[in-house]
């Protein structure tokens, strides 16, 4: 596969190649773009902030607060800007967003079901809030206080591999049925 230029895009580029990713992934928040683009080197942070805002006001892209947070979507008029102007973006660009958007798909998806964050109460107090969500309705949230910092990073970077098998065994246990 070819490698993106390393030369900086140009303000047509930029805008299209945002566009572009838009359309690939559907509606992204904020910090999903910023994540795509840079962990495969497609654009920088400050390019696409500059061009999220261009394209927000020429009506290309719609902002839309969703659970706490801002999505952006591309609108018709964004995909007509793409359909007229994607020869301008090179071959490897598009051929970079193709390949990188079905695994970046499903992380994004993942990371919608189950979520995991870490506070922190007092000197020796962290709390680990971990949960599952599926369409759009929490099913379960759990809080564990633990006394360091590194215990709970690591409670919260296991729980995607362990959160379906805590839910179930809750579920059977308190249930008092074998789901299986």
């Amino acid at each position: 596969m070819a490698e993106v230029p390393q030369y900086r895009l140009g303000e047509l580029e930029r805008k299209l190649l945002t566009l572009y990713a838009l359309s690939e992934l559907g509606p992204c928040n904020n910090l999903q773009l910023i994540a795509f683009m840079s962990e495969n080197d497609l654009m920088n942070y400050f390019d696409l902030q500059l061009a999220l805002y261009e394209l927000a006001q020429r009506g290309q892209v719609i902002r839309e607060p969703v659970q706490g947070d801002e999505r952006y979507t591309i609108t018709p008029e964004g995909e007509q800007a793409i359909t007229l102007f994607i020869t301008r973006l090179g071959e490897s660009a598009l051929d970079k967003v193709r390949a990188a958007v079905p695994a970046f798909s499903e992380k994004m998806r993942r990371e919608r079901e189950l979520f995991a964050t870490i506070s922190h109460e007092s000197r020796n107090e962290y709390h680990a809030q971990m949960g599952i969500a599926e369409g759009g309705m929490e099913l379960m949230r759990l809080d564990i206080s633990l006394p360091t910092a590194e215990l709970a990073d690591r409670f919260r970077a296991a729980w995607a591999d362990k959160a379906r098998a805590i839910y179930d065994f809750i579920i059977e246990t308190l249930s008092g049925e074998d789901l299986v």
